[in-house]
């Protein structure tokens, strides 16, 4: 640990990004806040452009490396919280409503204020020779407009919070949409109304809606709830009914279905539904760096090797089906901040929440956990399909720019999962663009995505749950494991000729993983009678036709 721990330091000094507050060690806890002669030091978060105050969450450290906590918020986090203020790689943040107070006597105090992605990140000294009136004001600036463009940030995936408390993190974490998910292990069903929260207003909307999971089959996040699906309580016993079922009677409500932490547990059952179209979208960032390989259930995938959740998806757009990313934390504990993971949907309209739905369904996203970008073929934005003409002269117009709070290495396009065109990061903000008329040569998926290096944190174990040393990203936004900057958009479709995106390398390759599913439904799944084992292995035979038939056409 040691090693790891002179590494992590070493990156963060050599990039020059956290500075002291950040980089400094909690040598012992802080020390009880009350007694204090004198008034307390009134503290204001303010938006630099408004002047107003806003949400916020702050690290404040004194000059013995002590970490201090506002004012009124608990000294120490109990291992076990899952809501409130948040701790994390041996950092403690607090949430604060705009305001503050500190005692005077523990000043000066080193500051770290964090607001999400768009705003700067802001640190400094808290001296008594800065304070006037008893007041210290913390500007942020936010230097990112995407809003302005319909774009809305989102979590889809988070737990054991309440919704009053939800409110605070997302607006201290500049966050549009928080999906609360009731399921088996929670104890929160009553929270679910079948509508926005009472706690939304404004550009905050509050949803609570479910998870639905099974061991072996999979997990599944479910939005846009007018019904909860039955059984809510406890996890399915048995290998039937299908969750293909489950999206048939979530869709009939209008509501979205998104594969849940797709990296980590992509399961038995995903290429069946995939194959059904029956999933709108795909978790692609949540709880696992998803260049990864899949940390549960690996016995379920085969070639285990080859198959990151990042590839996978790959392998489904090439098979030609149309899955959008999709982005979220799975919080449920103060380990990790509501919306490190986030998925931002383009919004046709007035911004509510049944809006920001269809424009996941339309495929109208990136996901992101740091990066801002900006993608279009065409002049087309993710989601949108060119039905274009064959001809030899015949090019793509393609435009990606990626801007960043946080380093990363590196902007690319990539056409079927190989990649076309990259670009390196410059400037403050981390700025990377690329312009490139590509020549079209056949139906194809194209998508841009920001990443930094999987090297660049050689002592990290990225299957590690809750670590003390992490990277860059993880030390700023808690999440469940390391992840690297990331940032990735949905595709852009382009057919020629009618011709569909076909792959019989990545078809053939759900042929085998049906067959592997469909070896284990009959040698060791459980189920209530024999037609039920009947119709769950027909299903996935079903299935695998699906994809017989994709690399037949794709030869």
């Amino acid at each position: 640990m040691a090693n790891a721990r002179a590494h992590l330091h070493l990156n963060y000094s050599r990039r020059g990004f956290l500075g002291a507050v950040a980089a400094a060690k909690v040598v012992k806890p802080a020390r009880a806040q009350t007694g204090a002669s004198g008034q307390p030091i009134v503290c204001r978060v303010i938006d630099r452009d408004s002047g107003r105050p806003v949400p916020a969450r702050v690290r404040l450290v004194d000059e013995h490396s002590n970490e201090v906590v506002p004012l009124g918020h608990v000294p120490a986090l109990a291992e076990d919280a899952q809501e409130g203020d948040v701790r994390f790689q041996g950092r403690r943040y607090s949430y604060v409503d705009g305001e503050f107070r500190v005692d005077p006597r523990r000043l000066p105090l080193q500051y770290q204020v964090l607001k999400g992605y768009e705003y700067g990140i802001a640190g400094g000294e808290l001296s008594a020779a800065l304070i006037r009136d008893g007041m210290f004001t913390i500007p942020l600036s936010r230097w990112s407009a995407v809003a302005d463009g319909g774009w809305y940030s989102g979590d889809i995936h988070i737990h054991h919070i309440a919704p009053k408390t939800c409110r605070l993190e997302m607006d201290a974490e500049d966050l549009n949409v928080a999906n609360i998910l009731t399921s088996d292990f929670t104890r929160d069903r009553a929270e679910f109304e079948g509508r926005l929260n009472a706690y939304s207003s404004g550009k905050s909307l509050i949803y609570v809606n479910q998870e639905f999971r099974s061991d072996h089959f999979g997990h599944m996040c479910l939005l846009n709830l007018k019904q909860l699906i039955e059984p809510v309580a406890t996890r399915q016993p048995d290998a039937y009914p299908l969750h293909a079922q489950v999206c048939d009677r979530v869709h009939a409500q209008g509501g979205y279905v998104s594969w849940a932490h797709f990296p980590s547990m992509p399961a038995l059952e995903s290429p069946l539904d995939v194959a059904l179209e029956k999933l709108d979208g795909l978790e692609i960032l949540c709880v696992l760096e998803p260049r990864e390989l899949p940390v549960f259930v690996r016995k379920q995938v085969p070639e285990m090797g080859a198959n990151s959740g990042l590839r996978m998806w790959y392998r489904y757009l090439n098979c030609g089906f149309r899955l959008a990313a999709t982005a979220g934390t799975d919080k449920m504990t103060t380990f990790v901040t509501v919306g490190a993971n986030r998925v931002y949907a383009n919004v046709d309209g007035d911004f509510n929440y049944e809006n920001w739905v269809y424009a996941l369904k339309r495929g109208r996203t990136f996901v992101s956990n740091n990066p801002i970008m900006t993608f279009t073929v065409n002049g087309r934005e993710p989601g949108a399909h060119l039905a274009l003409a064959a001809g030899k002269d015949r090019a793509l117009e393609i435009l990606a720019r990626a801007e960043s709070q946080l380093p990363y290495d590196k902007l690319e396009i990539v056409r079927n999962g190989e990649v076309i065109a990259s670009a390196s990061p410059s400037g403050p903000r981390h700025t990377a663009e690329i312009r490139l008329e590509y020549p079209l040569r056949g139906s194809c998926w194209i998508a841009a995505r920001a990443m930094e290096d999987l090297g660049r944190y050689p002592a990290v174990n990225f299957s590690e749950i809750h670590r003390s040393e992490g990277t860059l990203f993880s030390s700023l936004y808690g999440t469940r494991r390391p992840e690297n900057v990331f940032a990735h958009t949905s595709p852009v479709y382009a057919t020629v000729d009618g011709k569909p995106i076909r792959s019989w390398d990545d078809a053939q390759y759900y042929v085998g993983y049906m067959q592997h599913a469909i070896d284990w439904l009959k040698a060791e799944a459980r189920f209530a009678s024999a037609e039920d084992r009947k119709s769950s292995i027909a299903a996935f035979e079903h299935a695998k036709a699906v994809y017989q038939q994709r690399a037949r056409e794709g030869r």
